[in-house]
């Protein structure tokens, strides 16, 4: 399966937000939005990512100063892509194994130099169930219609 497939359940609708906006109105966009990630970009071009995760570790770090940070300043910089064309394995495999050596809940996902959608840890476990669960429901039916031996 590929992350095409998320892609086309899900919807390719992708928040974001610019580095020079305060980390606050990050909060607020998360919080409005329901979600746990913003792809920050900046001249039309991609630039970072920042998470909860990010926002939680600076209000531990800065605690006092957060209110005067901007999205730059604690955003992811480096950047852990996929394609629409990549498989659920190998963008599970990028979420734990890759150049920044953290684990990855949202991965931006790329075409053609283009941002065309988001995709979390969620979405990929929730297409690998539905996946396990089409086939075992197909190796039960096939199992249910196996040939008895006196029959054949």
């Amino acid at each position: 399966m590929k992350i095409l497939h998320i892609l086309e359940k899900k919807g390719q609708q992708c928040h974001s937000i610019t580095p020079d906006q305060p980390v606050a109105e990050a909060v607020r966009l998360m919080i409005h939005n329901r979600i746990g990630s913003l792809v920050v970009m900046e001249r039309g071009q991609i630039a970072g990512i920042v998470t909860e995760r990010d926002i939680v570790w600076a209000a531990g770090q800065h605690s006092v100063n957060l209110v005067n940070m901007t999205v730059h300043d604690i955003m992811a910089k480096t950047l852990v892509t996929c394609t629409s064309e990549d498989s659920l394995e190998h963008a599970m495999d990028l979420m734990t194994r890759n150049p920044t050596k953290q684990r990855i809940r949202h991965l931006p996902v790329i075409d053609n130099g283009k941002l065309i959608g988001l995709i979390s840890i969620g979405d990929i476990v929730h297409a690998l169930l539905t996946k396990t669960e089409f086939e075992n429901k197909l190796l039960k039916n096939y199992i249910k219609h196996w040939p008895d031996e006196e029959s054949a």
